[in-house]
């Protein structure tokens, strides 16, 4: 498989029964899996785990196969299979002003643990090692999984914590990205000792996933020095403005003692995510908005009618018996605010991540297929069909460029004090030549255009 696709979810390590994989930094701050030379047995176990490579199982095989034999099961192309559709917010312990939206996962994984039906949480929390700034570790405690609350923006890896829980006795919780939990779902399909240890699997809602890069850039954008940034926290809401202008918050160690600096999403983070810049190439060839596989998937509510206010909301969408029994459970004991929602408002939602995981991937699909002349494409449940929306292709193309500019650049000059005057120059340089490009090509098309009408002239005319 063509090491720009693997998504590095971790998975295929933490599974491998010869130990012959590892995740690592490749030189664009994204993980990739690596062979350990000389262990691999050719079991294939990897490739038929693989979120991105397996082909006989996908996310609406492997939904049907976990949720579709329960009594009113729905079906949505976009959420997948699903019991029934919430909005709302935690009530409990500040869950909502920490989280990213409402609070909701945090408080469905607590009760998860507080009930004993499971014995620790398997999610992303804060790590100190400025090397690593988060990582998936298997939480047991309350106070450890409010920790871990918020979104992060940044690379972490499964491995280390499927070999825990291989090797530990106990009943775990996983929430992840999509593409992570497909590759858990198709490792339990696998390793039934795996399947025995997770009972329940959270998903969040997923536009794209950022390196390394990303938190890094923020904070050279900020005024810090990247190279010294000790912590990194995304999503910190601010009372004063609206929930969706987060901010990210950093902390740099320096010769003068701590330095601390933020930055809000309206300074830069949101142009910095709509053009693209340092997303993983496997986000262009996932398909899956919603998690599908999960038993419960997490998003962010904004319109009016869902939000509640101005200090944030979650969509929920409950697939499992048992996560939707929870879910009423904790809205009558008053833990938390749920209101059924129509499935449409979800979907609603989703309209930016619909067209580029559904309506540019089909195209997408297709140019990938003409240019590899029968080489890998991804195995997806889109059909390849080119698109004729001329605008809507010369966006994704710029997008495309702008996130191969961003992912070389950056690394070229990431140690150096100008990064920040680098980066901006070269964008500038980038939309300059497509300009240039795009007007030349128009140039082009009218010159066709005359050449047309004058040769329709002359044919009339004889």
């Amino acid at each position: 498989m063509p090491r720009d696709l693997c998504c590095g979810c971790g998975v295929c390590a933490g599974v491998c029964p010869a130990g012959a994989l590892t995740i690592r930094w490749n030189s664009y701050g994204e993980y990739v899996a690596s062979e350990v030379t000389g262990r691999c047995t050719d079991c294939g176990l990897c490739l038929r785990i693989c979120p991105f490579a397996a082909k006989d199982e996908d996310e609406t095989t492997l939904a049907e196969r976990e949720f579709g034999s329960q009594d009113g099961v729905r079906r949505d192309s976009v959420t997948g299979l699903y019991l029934d559709t919430f909005s709302g917010y935690s009530m409990v312990d500040n869950h909502r002003s920490r989280g990213a939206g409402g609070g909701t996962a945090t408080w469905f994984l607590e009760r998860l643990l507080k009930s004993g039906a499971v014995d620790g949480v398997c999610c992303v929390g804060p790590n100190e090692d400025p090397d690593l700034l988060f990582r998936f570790s298997i939480v047991d405690s309350v106070d450890r999984l409010r920790s871990s609350s918020r979104s992060a923006y940044y690379p972490v890896e499964l491995s280390g914590v499927i070999s825990e829980m291989l090797n530990r006795e106990g009943r775990y919780a996983v929430i992840g990205l999509p593409c992570a939990v497909k590759g858990l779902r198709l490792a339990m399909l696998h390793r039934k000792d795996l399947r025995k240890r997770i009972v329940a699997v959270g998903g969040l809602v997923c536009g794209q996933q950022k390196s390394r890069f990303f938190a890094e850039y923020l904070c050279a954008l900020s005024g810090g020095d990247p190279a010294r940034m000790t912590s990194a926290v995304f999503r910190v809401k601010d009372p004063a403005r609206h929930h969706l202008d987060h901010r990210f918050e950093f902390t740099c160690e320096s010769a003068n003692g701590r330095v601390k600096g933020h930055i809000y999403q309206s300074e830069g983070m949101s142009s910095l995510w709509g053009r693209d810049c340092f997303k993983l190439g496997a986000c262009n060839f996932c398909d899956d908005i919603t998690a599908e596989t999960a038993d419960i998937t997490f998003g962010d509510a904004i319109a009016e009618s869902y939000s509640y206010g101005n200090r944030g909301a979650n969509f929920v969408i409950a697939r499992s018996r048992m996560a939707l029994d929870l879910l009423l459970e904790g809205r009558e004991k008053g833990e938390v605010v749920l209101d059924r929602v129509p499935v449409e408002a979800i979907v609603e939602r989703q309209q930016g991540v619909i067209k580029l995981k559904r309506d540019d991937l089909r195209h997408r699909l297709h140019i990938s297929g003409r240019a590899r002349h029968g080489g890998y494409v991804p195995h997806k449940r889109i059909t390849p069909m080119p698109r004729r929306d001329v605008a809507a292709n010369l966006d994704m193309k710029m997008r495309d460029m702008t996130r191969e500019m961003s992912r070389a650049v950056y690394g070229r000059f990431r140690h150096q004090p100008d990064v920040v005057h680098e980066f901006e120059a070269e964008m500038r340089r980038l939309k300059q030549n497509w300009t240039c490009r795009m007007l030349n090509g128009l140039a082009g098309v009218k010159e066709c255009a005359r050449h047309i009408v004058r040769r329709l002239k002359w044919g009339a005319g004889a």
